[in-house]
């Protein structure tokens, strides 16, 4: 493979500079907003430097018997973002095993099982609400009806379990993209050795492919970590955010505290921690690609 000389950098310039100014300069406005009392709804009391007060009001615990609402905020972030990983990361495995098969109408499957990745997030939770978790008119209140059974209205008492549906819904289309490329990246001599040495479906999957497309695996979940923990839209048209705060993440009390409070200088700390939440689990990720690499290599 050939190495670039130093002279060649000067290609890649105009897009450094292009990536840095689109995406650093905002992040850098964000840390100097967090560091300021700021309230459009106070207009008198105008900008002032506040230091890390902003972060405080957020990481402060005055005693065990009250938690800031922060640390349930964050809580919450963690389960819904970690079970919808999860879930993605089995779910999209499992039918990229199916896809990965010739079988009569696999392009279409294929076609088909990618769909949701698509959708606009607002417009699949729109249509999740309305037409399918409404219990009038939606299917699963005429199917409970049918079957008998008085219908739970899911998003008011279980918005966590509806949040994790959608998103899992949502993401686990890229799974399967990453991993039937990862398996059918697999060599055909080496699926054919399986065959002739009589390995089982359970062996051949979990001992040799399963392996073999782990760098694939780490991959999807380190970007649909990415991808999921700022997810947004989904959680404004179906829940939002509530019962009261029960299905907040980060991001949607970001936009809480910036649009409903009129809170810059709050909303701005949210938005720096978030950001500086996910940049220590993406890296840990890496690194264990890294390391996974360096020990086969």
């Amino acid at each position: 493979m050939k190495t670039l000389n130093k002279s060649d950098y000067r290609f890649l310039l105009p897009a450094v500079i292009v990536v840095a100014v689109m995406t650093q300069v905002p992040f850098l406005l964000t840390i100097i907003f967090s560091t300021l009392r700021w309230n459009l709804s106070r207009p008198d009391l105008g900008r002032a430097f506040d230091g890390f007060a902003n972060f405080w009001h957020y990481l402060k615990i005055d005693s065990l018997s009250q938690i800031p609402e922060f640390y349930t905020i964050l809580w919450q972030t963690i389960v819904i973002t970690g079970m919808s990983l999860v879930l993605c990361a089995i779910g999209g495995f499992l039918l990229a095993l199916l896809m990965d098969h010739e079988i009569p109408g696999v392009n279409i499957a294929r076609t088909l099982m990618l769909g949701p990745f698509f959708v606009m997030s607002t417009a699949s939770g729109v249509i999740w609400k309305t037409t399918i978790f409404n219990t009038t008119f939606g299917w699963y209140g005429v199917i409970a009806k049918a079957l008998g059974f008085t219908p739970v209205d899911l998003i008011s008492y279980h918005p966590l379990f509806v949040i994790i549906l959608l998103f899992t819904w949502q993401w686990m289309p890229f799974f399967i993209l990453v991993l039937l490329a990862g398996l059918q990246g697999i060599p055909q001599d080496l699926v054919d050795s399986m065959k002739i040495d009589g390995v089982n479906w359970v062996q051949g999957v979990f001992r040799i492919k399963l392996p073999l497309i782990m760098n694939h695996m780490r991959v999807a979940v380190m970007l649909g970590l990415v991808f999921i923990i700022k997810e947004f839209g989904l959680i404004l048209v179906t829940t939002a955010g509530g019962p009261g705060t029960r299905s907040y993440t980060l991001p949607y009390a970001v936009y809480t505290q910036v649009f409903l409070a009129n809170n810059v200088g709050r909303a701005s700390a949210l938005a720096v921690m978030t950001v500086v939440l996910t940049l220590v689990l993406v890296n840990l990720l890496y690194r264990s690609i890294v390391k996974r690499n360096e020990k086969y290599s």
